[in-house]
């Protein structure tokens, strides 16, 4: 199964990224390709994350944050998983670094319109991506992540939780989960 990694980035995280591209050379499946789009005029992580995912040449798209890191059997876990059945959206569980907090849960469709506890590392078909228009500028507190996963559900989206420890969700000083879009760094 081929699979497009795809990160977007700041350019105040550079050397985040340096480790997050590592991470994603490091896989034993191996990624097809790895898009990068560093948002220079910070005009939104929606805006480019979406023009790398509709520019991505595979059926799955592999979302890395510019701050994490992917483990070796990151894609491994995750496309065996999804040549399972017919999920749309692959969510495997983290470590987090810099944070007291634990978002590793199984698939909670009434939990997820409540709150958001499946983080931006994912493997989405590229045609619910194109169906749902990406991620969309905007959203309340930069949370354009927690947008879309609530369009996929009212979409009919199906979703699959992949119980496996397969990467590091990595908080710092300038954390947009923690600080909004515009005040990230």
């Amino acid at each position: 199964m081929k699979v497009s990694a795809i990160t977007a980035a700041l350019p105040s995280r550079l050397p985040k990224l340096a480790e997050a591209c590592a991470s994603v050379r490091s896989q034993t499946h191996p990624a097809d390709e790895h898009l990068i789009g560093i948002d220079y005029a910070r005009r939104g992580t929606a805006r480019v994350v979406t023009q790398l995912a509709l520019s991505a040449r595979n059926e799955w798209v592999a979302t890395l944050e510019d701050d994490d890191i992917w483990y070796p059997n990151h894609l491994a876990e995750l496309t065996k998983a999804a040549a399972v059945g017919e999920p749309d959206i692959l969510y495997p569980w983290c470590d987090v670094e810099g944070r007291d907090w634990v978002p590793n849960s199984h698939f909670d469709p009434d939990r997820l319109r409540r709150e958001n506890y499946i983080p931006s590392t994912m493997l989405i078909r590229r045609r619910l991506i194109a169906d749902l228009g990406g991620w969309r500028d905007g959203t309340q507190n930069g949370w354009e992540d927690y947008d879309f996963l609530l369009r996929a559900l009212a979409a009919g989206a199906r979703f699959r939780c992949v119980p496996v420890i397969t990467w590091r969700y990595r908080f710092h000083d300038g954390n947009k989960t923690l600080l909004g879009e515009k005040a990230a760094a």
